[in-house]
């Protein structure tokens, strides 16, 4: 590997003698391009169904790609999913780019494994033609896209694990102009109180406010007779929304 240079003597027919040296001819490269990163430019938080994720991979020197390699991505207890090359061929970073899909879900996204790149029939060389090496840190590891970024894949409709109406320790029946305190547990961090509508005896309304999975108001305006019904919608951080009903609250 490295640079070759040159000392050259030209004779002329008079016979005038003249030598000259170069600083550099050319150059011997037998180094393949390795990995030296893997991350994304999106911002770190949680993400749902149809956002693109583009994950890039950073080589040591500038590669060209040809065909559609892959970068097969974890993105459920035990399912995988393959994304394919983008763009980058010509400079150090490669683009992927990954979908959210229907079902797929991971803490912290990464891919699969050390071998998760792969040409795919495709190739990955640098200049001189060297092919890329292709092996990835361990998952989690620094260099890694779980250890660079914190992308929280989450595709699951929030619910309410837990939804009470209480007059201090009473569960009801209630009078009419009861102070009822509705607590709604979800099953998973929320983005933005849970907005409820009533309907029936008086209309009842409440604002809830808490954070997180824990949520709580008083009921207002809690007049007349007969069964009270309520639709409750939760959106969670990652912006998934469900809209519940009751029979009778």
């Amino acid at each position: 590997n490295g640079a070759v240079t040159y000392t050259m003597v030209l004779t002329d027919v008079a016979g005038n003698v003249t030598t000259t040296s170069s600083a550099s001819a050319l150059t011997v490269d037998n180094t393949a391009p390795v990995v030296s990163a893997v991350t994304s430019t999106l911002a770190d938080g949680s993400y749902k169904v149809a956002q693109v994720v583009p994950v890039t991979v950073t080589f040591s020197e500038a590669v060209t790609v040809t065909g559609t390699p892959r970068l097969t991505l974890a993105t459920g207890a035990s399912a995988t999913t393959a994304v394919s090359y983008a763009s980058g061929s010509g400079s150090t970073v490669l683009v992927f780019s990954y979908t959210v899909a229907n079902g797929d879900t991971a803490a912290d996204l990464d891919y699969a494994a050390t071998t998760s790149l792969a040409l795919n029939s495709g190739t990955i060389a640098d200049g001189a033609g060297n092919s890329a090496t292709l092996t990835l840190a361990s998952p989690g590891a620094t260099g890694s896209l779980g250890n660079a970024k914190a992308l929280v894949i989450d595709t699951t409709a929030p619910v309410a694990s837990a939804v009470t109406f209480l007059d201090g320790s009473a569960t009801g029946p209630f009078k009419s102009g009861t102070s009822v305190t509705m607590s709604v547990t979800s099953g998973e961090s929320l983005s933005v109180a849970p907005v409820v509508t009533f309907s029936g005896a008086g209309t009842p309304v409440v604002t809830l406010t808490g954070s997180g999975t824990s949520w709580t108001g008083t009921v207002a305006n809690l007049t007349g007779n007969g069964a009270v019904t309520y639709t409750m919608v939760l959106t969670d951080v990652a912006g998934n929304v469900t809209t519940t009903s009751s029979a009778s609250a």
